[in-house]
This record gives structure tokens, sequence and C-alpha cells, in this order.
């Protein structure tokens, strides 16, 4: 494996050749655009001591590093030597296993100096020197100046960060943790907070990112059995790194109880709705039915009541008919005296009935299409099983000829033949 890298070939994987310019005295605002760029940069060029984070340990504090990392960025202590040093005695696949790692690590050693170089340089240029000139030797440059030296002067000197905003930077970090979002929207929160604080020379320790963020998630409720699982790790597990970890792996866990139990309240919930549901739908079509029955019994003693006040109207014109005969007058009063009905008819003599209330002054002929349900198929004009005066026990007054509803069959045929019909075959 050959140990040649170029500054080309480094400058190629960057997506950003050239960061975006700075003209006059910078702000917090502008650096922080310029130093998202050249972390892109940085993160671009691959690094075996870089945790899949490239050559991003060159920018970051290391603090901040390790406590998102769970390592340090570590630099070996000196450039590899030219050739490996092979012991006595070693096989020729040793041999050769030793050179391919020396010449790996040759590479990444030329590989950190050039990227150092290069993004340092960068931000230099992204930059008027006049804000750099104190670490700007009139012999060596900046060759002796690491990218972090000059970008943390540039912070600290000239993009200096206000109380108030250091103020409300801080209100932000105490804002606790929405358990409905992924626990990742918190973090980051806090991350950004926690960069912030360091460019303003106020940094937030690892400590204070666990403690606080552990308040913030027992705060959020049901997490008490995390928390003592938390609590039973070693105090070396503590750091932000492990935290993010755990906590995320409770709230993921969290989220899929509260789906469940969810979708059992809902189910809950529905079957309960179905059933009050049903239970109404019972009730109205109860109440409908007994409103039918209501009606119909309303109807049945509205037609029985309508009979007997036919029936006491044509007993009424009987008694007028025999108290006036052929039609006579009432009689004149005199003021003040009282009336005196005149003699009734006199009564029916030998083997004759009384006459019925309902006939008129004319005894009535039979019926040939009457019926009533006491009495059979041989009744007298006017009487029928509405009219009856005197019914049997189980009475139908709706009953006719075409439908007996279980009435009499005494005199049935008539006017024809007359069938002989035993007494019991007449109702009770």
């Amino acid at each position: 494996m050959s140990d040649t890298v170029s500054a080309d070939s480094i400058k190629a994987q960057m997506p950003h050749p050239s960061l975006t310019r700075i003209r006059g005295e910078p702000t917090h605002k502008q650096v922080k655009i310029v130093l998202r760029e050249l972390t892109a940069n940085l993160m671009a060029v691959s690094c075996p001591w870089g945790h899949d984070k490239g050559h991003l340990g060159l920018l970051q504090d290391p603090v901040i590093y390790e406590a998102r990392n769970g390592a340090p960025f570590t630099i070996p202590a000196a450039e590899p030597p030219a050739y490996p040093v092979v012991p006595v005695g070693a096989t020729a696949p040793q041999r050769e296993e030793l050179r391919a790692t020396n010449a790996a690590a040759r590479k990444a050693w030329t590989t950190y100096r050039l990227v150092l170089a290069i993004t340092r340089d960068q931000f230099a240029a992204a930059i008027d020197d006049v804000y750099y000139a104190v670490l700007d030797d009139p012999i060596e440059g900046l060759n002796g100046v690491d990218l972090r030296m000059l970008t943390t002067h540039i912070l600290s000197t000239y993009a200096q960060i206000s109380q108030p905003d250091m103020d409300a930077n801080m209100a932000e970090f105490n804002i606790g943790m929405d358990p409905i979002l992924p626990l990742a929207v918190y973090t980051r929160k806090q991350e950004k907070c926690q960069v912030f604080a360091s460019d303003a020379g106020v940094p937030i320790s690892e400590a204070t990112m666990v403690t606080t963020g552990t308040k913030h998630a027992l705060a959020t409720g049901n997490m008490t059995l995390a928390w003592r699982e938390w609590r039973r790790r070693p105090v070396a597990d503590h750091t932000w790194h492990h935290w993010k970890t755990h906590w995320t792996a409770a709230f993921a866990e969290m989220r899929d109880i509260n789906r469940m139990t969810t979708a059992e309240s809902n189910f809950g919930a529905n079957a309960a709705e179905e059933e009050a549901q049903g239970r109404q739908i019972a009730t109205s079509l109860e109440h409908l039915a007994n409103a039918s029955i209501q009606k119909n019994a309303t109807i049945d003693q509205l037609v029985a009541t309508n009979a007997q006040l036919m029936q006491a109207l044509e007993s009424l014109h009987a008694s007028m008919a025999r108290m006036f005969p052929n039609g006579s007058p009432l009689p004149a009063l005199a003021p003040g005296s009282p009336w005196v009905p005149p003699a009734s008819a006199p009564p029916a003599t030998g083997t004759e009935s009384p006459r019925p209330a309902h006939w008129g002054p004319t005894k009535p002929d039979w019926d040939k299409h009457g019926y009533c349900w006491t009495h059979g198929y041989k009744v007298k004009l006017g009487h029928t099983s509405a009219t009856c005066q005197s019914r049997r026990h189980g009475h139908q007054a709706g009953a006719t000829r075409s439908n007996r509803m279980g009435g009499s069959r005494v005199n049935e045929g008539y006017p024809g033949p007359l069938l002989a019909i035993a007494a019991s075959d007449a109702p009770k």
C-alpha cells in the first residue's frame, strides 16, 4: 500500500473547497456559518482514530468531542517510521503484515497533517488577516498554529456573545423534553446549547449535561424503572454518550407501551360505545313498540267510547220519540215554573219483550246482512257487534259476517236456510 497522499486528493473530498468570506470584523453568527462548512470538510476525509467523524476532532472542543463520541480524538504521538521494525526470525507473512500496517499508519499520518494545514488555511482565507495578525508570525506565518487555536482566537476576541444571549442559551438548555418527539430532538438542542456556551467561554460540563438530561427524563413521567437501571450502572459509564444510548432505548420502549395501551383503550372505548349504541337502539325500538301499542289501545278506546255515545244518542232519540209522539212540539213553560215531562207511553202488554232502546218509533226489520258477535246472524237493523246492548264476556265490537273474530254462529245462513247450531257453539 502506498503512503503517498496529495493535497489535491484531499481537497477533492471536501464539499467546500472555499469557505464563506467574512468582510470586516467577524460576528458570532458569521463565524458559526463558516465553522459549519469547515466541519463538513473535516468529516468528509476519513481518519482511523476519528470514530466515524473523520477529522472533526481537529476543530471540536476535546471535552465535547469525547462526550458525544464516547472516546477522545487521540492523535499518534509521533510520525510512524519510514520502515517498520521487523523482529528477528519473523516469517514472510508476518513481515508483509508489518509493512502493510506501517504503510497504513504513515498514510493516516500524512492525511492528518494535510487536512490540518488545508482547513487552517481555508479558515484563515475566510477572514481578513488583521483579525488574526497576532498569531501570524512574520517568518513562519501560521505554520505553528493549528486549526483550533485559530478558531478559538477569533471566537474569543471578536465574535463575542453578550450576556443576554448567554442567559437565553441557558434558559433554552433548561427546557425539558417532549416525550412525544424522538429523544434526538432533545439531545440535539442540548448539544447546540453546550457548543454555544463553550463559544461564550462558560462551558457546560458533561456532568451537567447528564444530570440535567436525567432530571428532564424523569419529569416526563413513567421513567422510574429506566432511572433505576441508569443509577445501577458504574459511575464511569455516566457519560453523555452512554446517557443518549440508555435513554433513547428507554423512550423507545415507552412509546411502544403507550401505543399498545392506547390501542387497547381505543378498542375498549369503541366496544363500550357500540354497546351503548346498541342499548340506545333497543330502547328506541322498545319505545316505538310501546308507542304503537299505546296508539292502538287509544284507538280501540276511542272506538268503544264512540259506540257508547252513539248508543246513548239513539236511546235519547227513542226517549224523545216516546215523550213527544207524532212530532209534537215541546210544551211552553211559564217563567219560573219547573218543567214536568209528559206521561210516558204505556208499557207493552202480552208476551212482547221490551223494545230495545236503539229502536225508533217503528219496529225495525231484520237485517239480512247483519251480524253480532254475541247474538249471531239474525239481528235487527241497527244491531251490530258495535251497537250490541247485551254483550257476552269477550265481545268483539269489530266482528262482522266476513270476519266473525270467533263470534256466535247462531242462525248462520240467515236469511237462507238456518243451520242448527248447538248452544255450546255460542260464545261464552
